[in-house]
């Protein structure tokens, strides 16, 4: 079995329940955090668009698909709760997390077998492609997990 005939169908569903996360939630608990928190909702969707490009469509195909600022705003050093910005909406945030993985999804399908396990490691992180791509796929996957935690503390408040 091909790399892109198990790595495709993995993505669709971690990112449909990133998805479906980010769209269940009020748009008014977006940025909410309780405390003793660090992140939002928002902020794990955006990370989940940061984990994708850093550890995916860089080294897949040398570039970032990133907004200006993204970088900054959904990365691993991030500080949401400290920053005063202006997040962007429930409605961006989705579209770039679909189109995202349209890109992805090609990027994976172009992407040569022997290049996956290729020992030629990738200057970003130093990892192969293969653990890499899993690497961000899991982590999304974790993240989801603080997405639900959120949602339900949410309800609960309520």
């Amino acid at each position: 079995m091909a790399t892109a005939d198990v790595l495709i169908p993995l993505a669709n569903s971690i990112r449909g329940d990133t998805r479906r996360y980010l769209s269940s939630c009020p748009t008014g608990h977006l940025t909410w955090s309780p405390p003793g928190t660090s992140n939002h909702l928002l902020w794990h969707a955006g990370h989940a668009l940061w984990l994708q490009d850093v550890l995916g469509l860089e080294p897949m195909t040398g570039k970032s698909y990133l907004p200006s600022g993204w970088r900054e705003l959904f990365g691993q050093h991030s500080r949401p709760l400290a920053a005063a910005v202006d997040w962007p909406t429930p409605a961006e945030v989705d579209a770039l997390l679909a189109r995202q993985l349209e890109l992805w999804v090609e990027a994976v399908r172009q992407t040569p077998e022997a290049r996956w396990t290729d020992r030629q490691r990738n200057p970003r992180n130093g990892w192969p492609l293969l653990p890499g791509v899993l690497h961000g796929l899991h982590d999304e996957a974790k993240h989801q997990g603080e997405m639900y935690l959120l949602l339900k503390m949410q309800r609960q408040k309520e």
